[in-house]
């Protein structure tokens, strides 16, 4: 029977604290709190190679390695920053998708794989959304965890 790779107590822990952080939760609640304000929350393909697309012409370099840390494309010769690249890589996705990809205007776009992508929540037009914090209270807060017992 092979030996388990060191630390292994310590990265289960890690492992379970960032399961624990809700990545799917945060989600949702960034695409409740977007349509409060009639904004879109722009979600990228997994796969989406932004770090080894050239942000300048579009060039991918699939052989580019972690360790490399600045991008270099072989069409234009930009130099950049590795991160910084896929930085502008994903804004420039998120104000303008693929164009010719998908249905203009519903927020749809072409994932690194081809697929179809589509924003979970789309605003119908209509009244603007109110704040759960913009209705009518009930009257009395409920009691905190500091306040004295109250007894009727």
């Amino acid at each position: 029977m092979p030996q388990p790779g060191r630390n292994v107590r310590s990265k289960a822990g890690l492992n379970r604290s960032i399961l624990d952080a809700a990545p799917a939760e945060l989600r949702r609640q960034l695409e409740y709190k977007a349509s409060w304000y009639g904004s879109e929350v722009a979600v990228l393909d997994r796969w989406f190679p932004s770090s080894k697309t050239c942000s300048g012409c579009g060039w991918k370099n699939p052989s580019l390695a972690l360790s490399e840390r600045e991008f270099v494309c072989a069409e234009c010769g930009l130099r950049i920053d590795r991160d910084l690249n896929a930085a502008d890589n994903i804004a420039a996705h998120a104000v303008a998708p693929d164009i010719g990809a998908g249905a203009p205007g519903r927020g749809e776009s072409v994932n690194a794989r081809g697929g179809g992508v589509t924003p979970g929540l789309l605003r119908e037009p209509g009244p603007p959304p109110s704040k759960r914090e913009d209705a009518v209270s009930s009257g009395t807060a409920p009691p905190r965890r500091g306040d004295p017992p109250t007894f009727p």
